[in-house]
């Protein structure tokens, strides 16, 4: 077996173990930032077994630059990140050393720099040496070795005081294995130095070694992260967060199909099969799911937040605000639906939008009769004559109100005021004809009269339909009896309250007449 066999076996065989666990790192959570330096720790160990493994085996001409611009740059980058690493999993212990990160990384490399720029490339590296003995320049070569030495040692400092430091159980024993996986790796890379130093063993064996002590290292350090889950692993959190989630998630593929919901979402839906979920869901607009995702699709990066209903067998029914996100990354993109009940919110918005309406309603009507209160017909007076509207304003006053109230008592009185305003819609039902109520037996009729059109004349056509009504009621017969009064916008008035007026006195002059039946003055136009 060839030497060039032995080290791909020895050296970068085994190499992609650390490029697995750069690769697992990154896939477990990209956005820890434990996770990022740990995977470029990985990757520097990967990075520098290669370049070694290409000067000992492949490109031995070129060992010089393998190793100064190879080698060395790496396993500094290793040594690095091991601080940074070991600051990191400290946490609130150490964070006050964040902030000596840069000149952590500043130092070996400051130093790297100037010897590659004031050294001769070929005094740093000798190539002819081939006695075993290191071929570095002895000055460069204990600059590096208290450096890498120098950094392991100091992590084992870190993560011992972050064990002394911390309270909680747990973590007492994670810094503990930490601690001790590193004091291994300090101790392997000093014994190994030592013997290489001394001449006990020649550079390519040591080469071997110092992979074997790199590898145990990284091997018991996947195996404290498996156990103990020292880094986040972002899968098993979000998986988490599903499960426990207090409100209902759903998971939908591009084309609305259900791939998986909660548990909280089986509780809600559990009287319907999962498949048929989507199927319940009813937006505003008459919008369907599919439009609802492919809007979505078209506008990726943000949350979109909807109302929606969805209708239960046998119940009411739920009024619901359903977050959708795209889900990306994942072997198939998923929309997720989260979804929270604000049935009893809309039930109390719905409860105030119709208090609103009627105390609205209240305000304009009158109680008794559903029609225009005096506030009301005033206000539509105004509108009409803003728009310069010619209309005609009828006043209308009952005769011998009081005594039916007398005789056959207000609550007979009360029927017959409703009954009077049943008939006078039947008199005012073209667009813009309004009526009132706005006194205890008077009324108020506003039509729409055209320029030019006889509106006294229509005015008595439409209340001679009221001759010979009579309100019937328990025993009780009550003939329709009124006096009435025209007054028309702009011929008889140019303002409101001389338009009421002017109607006013028309009516009580035909009232003091005491006619019964219809009692209605035909003005000159």
């Amino acid at each position: 077996m060839n030497d060039l066999f032995m080290d791909f076996l020895t050296i970068q065989l085994p190499t992609y173990f650390f490029l697995y666990m750069a690769i697992t790192l990154i896939y477990r959570n990209r956005k820890s930032s434990i996770n990022r330096v740990a995977a470029l720790m990985m990757m520097a160990l990967v990075m520098y077994f290669l370049f070694e493994y290409l000067k000992t085996s492949l490109l031995p001409q070129h060992q010089m630059q393998l190793v100064l611009y190879g080698s060395a740059p790496a396993l500094l980058m290793f040594v690095c990140t091991l601080i940074h690493l070991s600051i990191l999993l400290g946490d609130a212990v150490t964070h006050r050393f964040r902030k000596w990160l840069p000149l952590v990384y500043a130092s070996p490399y400051g130093l790297w720099f100037y010897f590659l720029v004031a050294w001769d490339h070929h005094v740093l590296y000798n190539e002819h040496v081939t006695d075993g003995r290191s071929p570095l320049h002895p000055t460069y070569l204990l600059v590096s070795i208290t450096f890498i030495i120098g950094y392991i040692l100091l992590s084992v400092l870190l993560l011992a005081f972050s064990w002394l430091r911390t309270a909680e159980p747990r973590r007492k024993i994670i810094y503990r294995w930490l601690l001790l996986n590193d004091f291994q790796l300090f101790g392997t890379f000093a014994l190994i130095t030592t013997l290489l130093q001394s001449g006990v063993i020649v550079t390519r064996v040591s080469m071997i070694f110092y992979f074997i002590g790199y590898l145990v290292w990284a091997m018991r350090l996947r195996h404290l992260i498996g156990k103990y889950n020292i880094m986040p692993d972002y899968h098993k959190r979000f998986q988490i967060l599903f499960e426990s989630a207090p409100n209902p998630i759903l998971m939908l593929d591009l084309k609305g199909d259900v791939k998986e919901i909660n548990p909280c979402a089986r509780r809600w839906f559990a009287d319907m099969p999962v498949e048929q979920i989507p199927q319940h869901f009813e937006f505003a607009h008459g919008q369907s799911l599919q439009q609802i995702l492919s809007s979505c699709l078209e506008q990726q990066g943000s949350v979109h937040h909807l109302e929606m209903h969805v209708s239960k067998q046998g119940q009411s029914g739920l009024d619901l605000v359903a977050g959708i996100d795209l889900l990306t990354g994942a072997n198939e993109d998923l929309f997720v639906l989260h979804l929270t009940d604000v049935t009893p919110l809309k039930e109390t918005e719905r409860r105030l939008i119709q208090s609103e309406q009627n105390y609205k309603y209240n305000a304009h009507h009158d109680t008794l009769t559903g029609l225009y209160n005096r506030a009301a017909v005033e206000e539509q007076l105004q509108l009409k004559m803003a728009g310069s509207e010619r209309f005609a304003l009828v006043m209308i006053d009952l005769n011998h109100f009081k005594p039916i109230n007398d005789t056959h008592g207000h609550t007979a009185g009360d029927q017959y005021l409703q009954y009077i305003a049943r008939l006078l819609r039947t008199l005012a039902q073209k667009p813009g004809d309004i009526i009132g109520r706005i006194g205890g037996d008077e009324f108020v009729l506003l039509l729409g009269c055209p320029e030019h059109s006889d509106a006294a004349q229509m005015v008595h056509t439409r209340l001679s339909l009221l001759n010979d009504k009579v309100f019937r009621q328990d025993h009780i017969e009550i003939p329709v009896s009124f006096a009435a009064g025209l007054g028309i916008y702009p011929d008889d008035a140019a303002d409101m309250i001389g338009l009421l007026r002017y109607a006013d006195q028309q009516m009580y002059h035909l009232k003091r007449q005491q006619h019964r039946g219809v009692h209605f003055r035909v003005h000159e136009l």
